[in-house]
């Protein structure tokens, strides 16, 4: 019985968290582009960047039809769901990749640079931002656990969600990569041979579904990529103090450009003194950062907090598994102290 109060009231939290952040999320952010529009969107007329990431839309136009729920609503409905699948998620996912039994309550360090990013220094509403945290999080997880027909599965409803799935592959390999005893490409392929195949076939699938949405939506208006804007002249605008899109109003804290520098809630300072408890998996998931900024700085607009999406992650598995190890060596010291005889 105590077991099952416990998880009631996990679920309980979870479920009023994921509610609470969603009211504050729909009454923070807006829907920035006319051409993303969630009625745009509804009608498939949206511009191709936005239009090819077509889940969401797809789920709430489905919502709307079956039950009373506007499409406003089944969208609210969808980024509830998700951010209650982000907390289980992540906390499944700092106990795959080596955090010693995490207590539920280290699941909500997510939702601190998320909160920063998405609502605090963010204004833009996209309806598959959410979503991609969630997918990217249950898919490692299922991957890790040899859940492979159901992480397949997962794999391309989130390829529709948004393509940035390809990150889920890069994640996986950096976690399961194994240097043989002797380095050379013949014992590298035997030692990760499975990986390798399975790497590939999740590049086929990314590849198929990506070309199968850009050629269903080839008529839509505007182009797949947007066009990014100078993070260079943003950097010089910010040491200036001067405005630059999307900070407009130096006035004002949140309007200032030099808010970006408070990025993920500056949970990142936390790294350098957490880094030796946090542990070789999290400290793994940490080389997607380097070509999630390339495939960043080439394809969108570095400036615009909402768009480090994985990244919100494997930062937070990090900070989250270093604290978890710093509590329970303390503790394990503690202990070991009152058990230790005095002298006689």
């Amino acid at each position: 019985m105590h077991f099952f109060r416990n998880r009631f009231l996990t679920i309980f939290l979870a479920v009023i968290f994921s509610l609470v952040f969603t009211k504050y999320y729909f009454l923070l952010t807006h829907e920035y582009y006319e051409n993303a529009s969630s009625t745009k969107m509804a009608e498939f007329e949206a511009d191709k960047v936005f239009q090819k990431r077509v889940l969401p839309i797809l789920l709430a136009n489905l919502i709307s039809e079956f039950t009373p729920l506007s499409l406003d609503h089944s969208l609210k409905a969808l980024c509830v769901l998700s951010s209650f699948a982000l907390l289980f998620g992540f906390h499944s996912l700092l106990h795959q990749t080596g955090a010693q039994n995490p207590h539920p309550i280290y699941a909500y360090i997510v939702f601190i640079p998320v909160g920063w990013n998405y609502l605090a220094i963010n204004a833009i509403y996209h309806a598959y931002d959410i979503p991609t945290l969630a997918f990217y999080c249950w898919g490692i997880v299922l991957f890790l656990k040899r859940k492979i027909f159901f992480f397949y599965l997962l794999f391309l409803i989130a390829g529709l969600n948004r393509e940035s799935t390809c990150f889920m592959t890069i994640s996986i390999f950096t976690l399961l990569f194994r240097f043989p005893d002797r380095l050379s490409a013949r014992a590298i392929w035997y030692e990760n041979r499975s990986l390798f195949l399975h790497c590939f076939a999740q590049f086929i699938f990314w590849f198929v579904n990506k070309g199968a949405l850009e050629y269903t939506f080839r008529d839509n208006p505007g182009t797949y990529y947007e066009q990014t804007l100078s993070m260079y002249q943003f950097l010089v605008n910010l040491f200036n103090g001067q405005p630059s899109w999307p900070y407009l109003d130096v006035s004002s804290f949140f309007g200032n450009p030099r808010c970006f520098l408070t990025l993920f809630a500056c949970t990142w300072i936390l790294l350098p003194f957490l880094w030796n408890h946090i542990n070789s998996h999290a400290k793994k998931l940490l080389w997607i950062i380097p070509p999630y900024l390339l495939a960043a700085a080439l394809h969108a607009n570095l400036m615009e907090s909402r768009v480090y999406h994985e990244l919100n992650i494997v930062l937070s598995v990090a900070i989250a598994s270093g604290i978890l190890q710093f509590y329970n060596r303390e503790n394990s010291v503690r202990i070991n102290k009152k058990t230790i005889l005095p002298l006689s």
